[in-house]
Formats: structure tokens, sequence, C-alpha cells
């Protein structure tokens, strides 16, 4: 008999570096069964579909909609037989402002896909990831959680990046709650790398002229003009989180939040 696939579920997994996840988790594993749960779809993003129909849902949708967060759920149970796996890449940056002038409303938004999206789609996802744990416990990729961080939480500072700092360290410290809490599910927290998204784009097309320091926006423009080596693309991380989420790489400990290729380290040739 043979095994039942693993079921992933992968929220922002339509543009992006979730793009790249989906991917990567389609090429690696031959058999596993993917929703994808994201607000929008790359134009890429239909293709991969046609090429793995019967391996690949899309559930477009909110993930600040509770409605819409059940409906993805849903299509999981239904299409996959549960969720072995769930992958949230999920995040806005903006609105990039200064304090005194910032909508609070705008930053709570951003709280709402960062943060308590997160909390919410593994709110959900926990009794479906506990039973896939207990019935693979040799197998890195079952019942696991894997959430993208920022970097931004701790240590980085730029002018108007609030909403998307204070977020994002708000949302590191989930996964090392979560962690303590759920000893049965592995929650792994990943940093990518500076990468070439549309909101390097911006910075680098002086979109935040005035909100963010000069300098920081020719930190940008310096680092454009060096190339892969400093923005990457995203590519590099898509392909590390896949490796994660399909067990070919365990990861660190539950609750880390590491650099993708701190928990898949790059082969040195």
């Amino acid at each position: 008999m043979s095994p039942t696939p693993q079921a992933i579920l992968i929220v922002g997994g339509g543009q992006g570096i979730g793009l790249e996840t989906t991917k990567h988790v389609l090429s690696f594993s031959p058999s596993a069964k993917v929703v994808v749960f994201d607000l929008h779809a790359d134009p890429e993003f239909s293709s991969l579909t046609k090429a793995h129909s019967g391996r690949i849902w899309t559930i477009l949708g909110d993930v600040t909609s509770a409605s819409d967060r059940a409906n993805a759920i849903e299509a999981c149970v239904k299409e996959t037989g549960g969720i072995d796996t769930l992958v949230y890449c999920a995040g806005v940056i903006t609105p990039i402002e200064r304090i005194e002038k910032v909508d609070i409303d705008a930053v709570k938004r951003t709280f709402d896909v960062n943060v308590f999206g997160a909390m919410a789609m593994a709110q959900l996802c926990l009794p479906y990831l506990r039973t896939s744990f207990a019935s693979h416990t040799t197998n890195a990729a079952h019942g696991k959680i894997i959430i993208f961080s920022s970097a931004c939480d701790s240590d980085v500072t730029y002018m108007g990046w609030m909403p998307y700092c204070t977020s994002k360290a708000a949302l590191t410290r989930f996964i090392s709650m979560l962690a303590h809490e759920e000893p049965m599910v592995c929650v792994q927290g990943v940093y990518p790398k500076l990468t070439r998204t549309k909101m390097p784009e911006d910075v680098i097309a002086g979109k935040y002229k005035g909100v963010m320091a000069d300098h920081e926006i020719e930190r940008f423009r310096g680092w454009n003009e060096i190339g892969d080596a400093i923005i990457e693309p995203p590519k590099l991380c898509g392909e590390a989180v896949a490796k994660l989420a399909v067990g070919l790489f365990k990861g660190g400990r539950s609750g880390e939040v590491l650099w993708y290729d701190e928990h898949v380290p790059k082969q040195i040739l």
C-alpha cells in the first residue's frame, strides 16, 4: 500500500518567494499535494497549475478574513485529506510612513496580515498538524509550520518602516511561543535575505523619498548596482523553504528563526 501523499498548505504561495516555494515543492516531491491560499496570483502561476493538474489547488482569498481562512482549510480537507505542513509566506511591508504621519488603521492592517493572519492559520491547522506528526514521527516534513519573518524584527531600522519592523518583531516572538506550547509540532521561522521584489524596486525608484532618509535610499541603490549578490532572486529562499517543507532537510530546532541558508546550508562547490 502506497503512503498517503503529503498535504501542504502554502499561504501566500501565489507570488514572490511564496511562488518560488510552491514551484520547488512540486519539483522536489512528485507526490505532494498543495493548496495555495493567496489574495493574488502571479501570471506565471496559471501555467504552474496547468502543468501539475490534480496536485495543486488555488484558493483566492484574504488571510484577514475568517470566512476565507475557513474556505482554505475546507479545501485542504476536501482535496488533500488534511494538512501535514503549513507554510506561511503572506506579508506586507506597507505603509511606509513616519510615525508622526502614519495612519494607525493602516498599521493595524499590517499586523492583521503579518501577525494575526499567521496566528489564525496556525490555530486552524494545529489539529491536523498534531495528527500528522503522531502518524509520522520520523518524517521531518509532517507536523511542521514554516513562517517567514524578517531580520527587521530586531536589528534593522529604516525611516518609515515602523509598521513592518514591529509586526515582524511580534511574529518572531509568536514563533517561539507557539513552539513552546506545541511540542508535537515543529515550528520554524525563516529569514529571507534582501530579495528582488517590488519593495526594493519601489525604494530604488525613489517612491519613499522624504520618508526614508536619503542615505537609506542610496544604500538600496548601491546594493542594486552590485546585483544578485546583495539583492537576491526569490528562487534562492523559495528553494530552501521547499526543501524544509518536503522534509529533504530537517532545519533548525522548533521555535528558532534562522536565515534560510542556516536552515538549509548552501553546498560549497
